[in-house]
């Protein structure tokens, strides 16, 4: 006998089994599976939660399965373990969701992806789970709490101490409901791009930091169906990238190199930025993230790009462009730590070896960077982590590397918005040429930025 299973959950299942058995990515997997399917934006905005809400809570969700299962999770068939794992959600944390819904849609796709013992099983662990004295969380591991493994957590604490790393994990488990974008400004305006999105059904306010920023309730609407993205209106950024491109500055006509550029959010909002009027050189190691670049670019109507495959680590391919460019993008790889809201697979993959792994690389792109700087000319060196190794002991490393203080840090104070200066730790931070943002004091995404100058009479 085919069981009825519900559609939104079924989606939401095989995203996270591409998640948590396959090492996928949660936001690509979602846009195959969610917008794929025949669901209402209801039910789109329902299975986002439930995969983002289970992946963000993943180790205090297994803590308290492991308090009424008979075996190890690691021993259940793949699917019953996703599908124990959503319902677990649903019961602590879906408020809106009646716990004998969240089991009996569970036994439904477990009868549907396994079999009647399997649903057995999970109509078991899930009513105990729902039960008066169901199993809690200890109130002295604030980690689980955090859905961060006690490494990530530690790093955090000696990062910026216990209550500021409480507060950031906290904010790292808010339902993201908004969705920033940038207003393409070669094209549109944000007044008029809110009247167009109203026209749509989609609801907007003004940024809370820049100018072309718009904060979207797009209500479980997918982005990429709206007349406005596929016009090249607009491009999704959260506002901490776009700062980047405003303590840039970059100026129309410039000759501009932006490294590790896939991909292309903030090779697109330079070349907005300059009026579409310069060279912009996109390079990146990965031929296939290019391509993203190239799409962007065509999308949003913009002729200063070209991309070409490099790797920002080498120097073979830099000779003919040594001290060339007025501006150099060197936006890192890094850890990531900044988006575990956005990209909460990261807090189940990334380790001290990884994180280590990657300070070397980042000090040799910086490196690379600053030989295609023109003296008089600006690099800006940003990631989107919080981790202090990797950003501004990063940049005093390189400074104290440079011969004859080539290269200085200079005020981004003019470049960002007084909202945020109102911050005294941002304000004072900015004087000297560099900002680090937090998402639970700033509201964005967690990110470094710095302004450096190559010296005028540098050789």
């Amino acid at each position: 006998m085919t069981v009825a299973v519900d559609a939104a959950r079924l989606a939401a299942i095989r995203v996270l089994q591409d998640v948590l058995e396959k090492g996928a990515y949660a936001n690509l997997s979602s846009i195959r599976q969610l917008e794929s399917r025949s669901l209402t934006a209801r039910d789109r905005a329902f299975a986002s939660a439930l995969i983002y809400g289970t992946i963000s809570r993943l180790p205090a969700l297994d803590y308290l399965l492991e308090r009424v299962l008979d075996r190890p999770l690691a021993k259940l068939d793949p699917a019953i373990r996703t599908i124990l794992r959503a319902g677990a959600w649903q019961l602590y944390h879906a408020h809106a969701v009646p716990p004998s819904a969240a089991v009996n849609e569970s036994v439904k796709l477990a009868q549907h992806l396994a079999n009647p013992g399997a649903a057995s099983l999970v109509n078991a662990c899930l009513r105990r789970l729902s039960a008066p004295d169901r199993p809690e969380l200890p109130a002295n591991k604030p980690a689980l709490a955090a859905g961060l493994s006690s490494e990530l957590f530690g790093y955090l604490k000696k990062w910026y101490g216990r209550d500021e790393a409480i507060a950031l994990a906290a904010a790292a488990l808010e339902n993201l409901s908004t969705t920033t974008v940038r207003a393409n400004l070669c094209r549109t305006t944000p007044r008029q791009l809110q009247e167009m999105l109203a026209n749509e059904g989609i609801l907007s306010e003004p940024g809370l930091y820049c100018p072309e920023a718009l904060r979207l309730d797009l209500d479980g609407h997918s982005i990429r169906s709206l007349a406005a993205f596929k016009d090249g209106l607009m491009t999704v950024q959260d506002e901490a990238a776009m700062l980047v491109a405003h303590i840039a500055d970059p100026q129309p006509g410039w000759r501009v190199i932006d490294l590790c550029a896939a991909p292309g959010g903030k090779t697109t909002h330079v070349a907005e930025a300059m009026n579409d009027q310069g060279q912009i050189l996109a390079l990146d190691l990965s031929p296939s993230r290019l391509t993203l670049v190239d799409e962007q670019a065509a999308r949003l109507g913009l002729q200063a790009i070209r991309t070409a495959e490099a790797d920002a680590t080498a120097s073979d391919w830099t000779h003919g462009l040594l001290g060339q460019a007025d501006l150099v993008l060197a936006d890192v790889p890094c850890s990531g730590l900044g988006l575990l809201a956005r990209k909460p697979e990261i807090r189940l993959t990334m380790t001290h070896e990884k994180i280590t792994g990657l300070i070397p690389l980042q000090r040799q792109i910086l490196q690379n960077a600053a030989t295609l700087v023109r003296p008089g000319g600006i690099l800006v060196y940003s990631t989107c982590t919080i981790n202090p190794d990797e950003n501004v002991h990063q940049i005093e490393q390189f400074l104290a590397s440079e011969p004859g203080e080539t290269f200085q840090l200079e005020t981004i104070t003019p470049y960002l918005p007084d909202a945020l200066l109102k911050d005294p730790g941002i304000a004072q931070s900015a004087a000297k040429g560099w900002i680090q943002l937090l998402p639970h004091r700033h509201h964005t995404d967690g990110f470094f930025m710095a302004r450096l100058r190559r010296q005028p009479s540098a050789g």
